[in-house]
């Protein structure tokens, strides 16, 4: 089988690709309902064929890997920035309150966790897959931390890629069951 070509194959990467970066800094923009839809459009073929959906969740996969790289970088560069000025600290050193020291105690877990070179990359591939624990603030979490970027990128790329083929996969499933 020649893989597919011209405009429709192209159109159809686009768009995905778009709605991805999209979904990936906006998280009302639902990624996963899309690759489900791409799979129930494409039930004959299913979902990976190359004339099915894969124009479709490959443009998905970069563009939820971009969108998720720049959350990534612009937290761990973001205050680099030009338009970021350093303000003169006018803080009052208060005591903090019982709330706040508990929220501080998990971010510091949680930046150590995610930072870490043994649990850091399968929590990033394990969030990207599964969505347990959400990938949008272990995301955040990931840019503040020692995390490696090309191994946050490998990962979530692979990780996004296999959850929207399983996706694409059950919409195509869900189409032959109700015939």
């Amino acid at each position: 089988m020649t893989p597919p070509t011209g405009l429709g194959w192209w159109a159809e990467f686009l768009a995905a690709l778009l709605y991805g970066l999209v979904g990936a800094v906006v998280p009302v923009a639902n990624a996963e309902a899309y690759a489900a839809a791409i799979g129930a459009l494409h039930p004959g073929a299913g979902p990976l064929s190359l004339n099915g959906g894969v124009a479709a969740v490959s443009g998905l996969t970069l563009g939820q890997s971009i969108g998720k790289m720049a959350m990534f970088w612009g937290v761990r560069r973001g205050k680099d920035l030009p338009f970021f000025r350093p303000r003169i600290a006018t803080a009052v050193d208060r005591p903090r309150g019982r709330w706040r020291r508990g929220w501080d105690r998990g971010v510091r877990a949680t930046l150590g966790l995610v930072g870490n070179p043994v649990w850091g990359l399968p929590m990033v591939l394990a969030s990207a897959v599964v969505g347990f624990p959400p990938l949008y603030p272990l995301v955040i979490a990931a840019g503040a931390s020692r995390l490696s970027a090309w191994g946050f990128a490998a990962t979530i790329t692979v990780g996004r890629g296999l959850r929207f083929a399983l996706l694409a996969w059950g919409g195509t499933a869900v189409v032959g069951w109700l015939g």
